[in-house]
């Protein structure tokens, strides 16, 4: 019997526990906002997290996008410009290779073996030219643009305009649209002193007609 009344009174003593628990401010708070969401509401608040995840979805897709045109540039930059490396190195070979070329002898024996390395030499530069390797065209009286031209020297031809080209020294050469080899060359400029006693006299021509 006395174990009875303590299993009737520990059933008791729960059932007022979740009772009690159930009464708490915040349960009752919960079961208002349960009883007054309305399907209408529900169902807005479905589509406003439907967009989201849309808006979400659309981003991401555009970024993938974006990743994928960035590495088909950069792959077919890669494929375009793979062979400049190479190039930079035998361009280096090929430019003493010629000044050997053009050096002057009368003897017969070395003219017929440097007319041999002559033929290698073009067979060479035909090779790099099927690859994009091309000389950079730089003539006696062009305006000198140092993109694509290193002036070497300074020398005055008052023929020739200001900052035009009076001599190359040495062939530039080009990978495809990317600069191997600057043309190395002299530039048409006038010296100091001339400009300053032209100055001079001009000053001087002024003052007398004053």
């Amino acid at each position: 019997m006395g174990e009875d009344k303590e299993k009737e009174f520990s059933a008791n003593e729960e059932l007022e526990t979740e009772q009690v628990q159930d009464d708490t401010p915040e349960l009752k708070e919960k079961t208002k906002k349960k009883k007054k969401e309305k399907p209408e509401d529900k169902l807005r608040e479905l589509e406003e997290k439907l967009e989201e995840f849309k808006e979400k979805y659309l981003r991401s897709l555009a970024e993938m996008e974006n990743f994928k045109k960035r590495m088909n540039e950069d792959l077919k930059r890669e494929r375009k410009y793979a062979g400049f490396s190479l190039a930079n190195k035998l361009i280096d070979s090929i430019v003493i290779f010629n000044q050997a070329l053009n050096m002057e002898t009368n003897d017969p024996n070395l003219k017929n073996f440097l007319y041999g390395f002559r033929m290698i030499d073009d067979m060479i530069y035909n090779s790099l030219k099927e690859e994009g390797v091309s000389i950079i065209d730089t003539k006696v009286g062009d305006e000198f643009d140092p993109s694509k031209q290193e002036a070497m020297d300074k020398e005055y031809d008052p023929e020739f305009k200001e900052h035009t080209v009076l001599k190359v020294v040495k062939k530039g050469y080009v990978f495809k649209d990317r600069i191997l080899r600057p043309s190395m060359v002299v530039i048409n400029i006038k010296p100091e002193e001339e400009e300053t006693e032209s100055e001079e006299i001009i000053e001087e021509t002024k003052e007398y007609e004053r």
